[in-house]
């Protein structure tokens, strides 16, 4: 390509780009590399110091614009499973606990390391019930010989004084 070409496309990205770190980034390169401006000129437009227009320079030559355009941070790089994966496991969880049944986390870690075919820790158990907004949630205890009959004698022949 031609550099007059080069230029054109510099320019059309440099007006579409959102984030103000790279426009700055393809700003200064646009001056250093097709306006002939000095490294301490581009920098002082952008407001940095030419050894980072120097460094950004040949982060251009290396990788072109795309070296110059931040790319994005965060997110979950070290996952056993996607979110959707996830998503599957706890609605066959969630409907053995709509019929009544007590979910633990230990059975979500068996239910996991079985689809996995790895172990996983007790901690991604808590992490994936807290990721998917899940809580904890325990049944009221009820003593196995209480006796509905004998509480409502209880409550009809209770005397206050």
């Amino acid at each position: 390509m031609t550099n007059k070409i080069i230029e054109k496309k510099f320019q059309e990205i440099i007006k579409s780009t959102a984030k103000k770190r790279d426009y700055n980034r393809l700003q200064a390169m646009y001056l250093f590399k097709f306006k002939g401006k000095s490294a301490q000129e581009a920098a002082e437009a952008v407001g940095t110091t030419k050894g980072v227009i120097y460094d950004w320079s040949s982060r251009y030559k290396k990788n072109g614009i795309n070296g110059l355009i931040e790319k994005p941070r965060g997110g979950r790089k070290r996952s056993y499973m996607s979110l959707e994966e996830e998503k599957k496991l706890l609605e066959e969880l969630y409907n053995d606990a709509s019929k009544g049944l007590i979910v633990i986390s230990k059975a979500i870690k068996l239910k996991a390391e079985e689809k996995l075919g790895k172990t996983v820790s007790h901690d991604f158990a808590t992490d994936l019930l807290n990721r998917h907004g899940w809580r904890k949630i325990v049944p009221r205890p009820k003593h196995p010989n209480s006796s509905k009959e004998k509480q409502e004698e209880f409550k009809k022949n209770f005397q206050i004084m």
